[in-house]
């Protein structure tokens, strides 16, 4: 399954190179910039050479606006990426659905797949865009702030060491949850997707029999279940992220 995601990288192979390149570059000046200041505040302030306190503030601000540019590329051009991705996936899913024998759609409901055809394929997209630089940027982070942690206090930096196992085993448990809290939300999208195309296919029907309260409350009922779905995500999610 990602050899056949990644496969969708290879038409973007310059996209994926400006994203990715600009994010390293990013994390790279987000993380050696409190330590600039901090030299900058604790050492060349007290110096008093003017000529080289203005230098470094123009570094500073120029490095300051080159990460707000790296950003901001990041920003957009991931987004290229991931939409680019989106839009392949989206039509190679159409044509496998034109494809597929009629009996198929004998269980299914019409909300569920354009459910998989919208909300799905967009969350896969953003996951195109942010998955493999936040994952690197992540990586990069950690050992990083370990690296300069040794350097500074090294019991401390062992004292991290001991308790990364724990860390890892609360993030993989509550990851868990919220991936299985994904599917039930994206299951609950396309129930009223599904209630949704009944009550616009059935207008007419509906109209007819005078049937709308009766409508209206099973929406009702599905929206709710979908609410419940995402605040139950959002309880889940300070715990699997913080």
């Amino acid at each position: 399954m990602l050899k056949d995601f990644f496969s969708y990288y290879t038409p973007h192979k310059r996209l994926f190179l400006i994203d990715f390149g600009g994010a390293i570059l990013s994390g790279l000046l987000s993380l050696g910039f409190p330590f600039a200041v901090t030299a900058y505040v604790d050492k060349l302030l007290p110096s008093g050479d003017w000529t080289l306190i203005i230098g470094a503030s123009l570094g500073l601000l120029a490095v300051y606006l080159i990460n707000t540019g790296l950003i901001a590329v990041v920003t957009y051009w991931g987004h290229v990426l991931g939409i680019n991705i989106e839009t392949e996936m989206r039509r190679r899913a159409f044509d496998h659905l034109q494809r597929l024998p009629l009996r198929f759609f004998d269980g299914q409901k019409t909300g569920h797949l354009v459910g998989r055809l919208t909300k799905d394929l967009e969350e896969i997209g953003e996951l195109a865009h942010h998955g493999p630089e936040d994952l690197f940027i992540a990586s990069m982070t950690f050992l990083g702030a370990l690296g300069l942690m040794l350097m500074v206090h090294v019991p401390l930096a062992l004292m991290t060491l001991l308790i990364l196992p724990v860390v890892m085993i609360v993030i993989l448990r509550f990851g868990r949850d919220m991936t299985a809290n994904w599917h039930a939300q994206f299951e609950r999208v396309g129930a009223f997707n599904a209630r949704i195309e009944e009550v616009v296919g059935g207008a007419r029907v509906v109209r007819a029999f005078a049937n709308e309260p009766h409508e209206r409350a099973l929406f009702a009922q599905d929206n709710q279940h979908y609410k419940q779905a995402k605040l139950s995500g959002y309880r889940i999610m300070p715990i699997a992220w913080g």
